[in-house]
């Protein structure tokens, strides 16, 4: 009961800060695709890694926009609760400006802790919590990363399946930057939307969704607001004992 109001609180105070902050603003719309590739590789009951690669592209025009690769190693913990963590890689194109032809590529590496909550509703509805930070090293011109801040996330993400091959998921994402160089935009962005997931077959599935991705600017008046597509492939492996 007292992580249900915990999680409850937590996520209506972030959500109410990023509804004032949509009151006013200067927005750029664009339309984005992201195709990716996740792979669990269960190791025993307790451990698992994770692998996730996924390519993100403008659609109008089409261009790259970001690539990331994430792995993570999860370790599950009791009544419902599992820590992981890990390390990703980001390349960001920039200008964010499908329209602009010259742009330039940079990397970002983002070492990053998780602890994730699945409250169980019912036989067939879950109600899942994830808490995440990220800690941000970008790219500088001579090839070195240095640190820029950090990121907190948290996300709460309702699953309904009906079978065992089919899920629905809806999910609402905030995320809020801290650090001595943030100054305009401690809100960073909110994300929310739907999907499907179905298995094939017991260890390999297909998710298909959409989601917005609200993102305000280093300005902190100027924001994106993204429609986003999203095709993920999923695949679960085993460690034979």
């Amino acid at each position: 009961m007292i992580n249900s109001k915990i999680c409850f609180f937590t996520y209506s105070f972030l959500l109410a800060f990023s509804t004032f902050l949509n009151a006013q603003k200067t927005i750029d719309h664009q339309q984005l695709l992201w195709t990716g590739y996740s792979l669990k590789l269960k190791i025993n009951e307790s451990y698992q890694l994770r692998q996730e690669i996924e390519e993100r592209t403008y659609w109008f025009p089409w261009r790259q926009h970001q690539f990331i690769a994430r792995t993570m190693a999860e370790r599950k913990l009791s009544k419902g609760w599992s820590a992981a963590a890990g390390l990703a890689y980001l390349e960001q194109t920039s200008p964010q400006d499908p329209t602009i032809k010259s742009y330039t590529t940079t990397a970002e590496l983002r070492p990053l802790a998780e602890l994730a909550y699945a409250q169980e509703l019912g036989a067939k509805l879950s109600l899942n919590h994830r808490y995440w930070g990220e800690f941000r090293f970008f790219e500088q011109p001579d090839g070195s990363f240095d640190f820029g801040n950090i990121r907190a996330r948290y996300k709460l993400e309702l699953r309904y399946a009906p079978t065992a091959q089919l899920t629905f998921k809806a999910f609402d994402e905030i995320h809020l930057n801290i650090g001595n160089n943030i100054v305009q935009n401690v809100f960073d962005q909110n994300r929310y939307g739907t999907s499907a997931q179905y298995m094939f077959i017991e260890n390999l599935g297909i998710e298909l969704g959409y989601f917005n991705w609200f993102q305000q600017r280093a300005s902190g008046t100027d924001f994106y607001n993204r429609n986003i597509i999203r095709l993920t492939i999923h695949h679960k492996l085993k460690l034979k004992s």
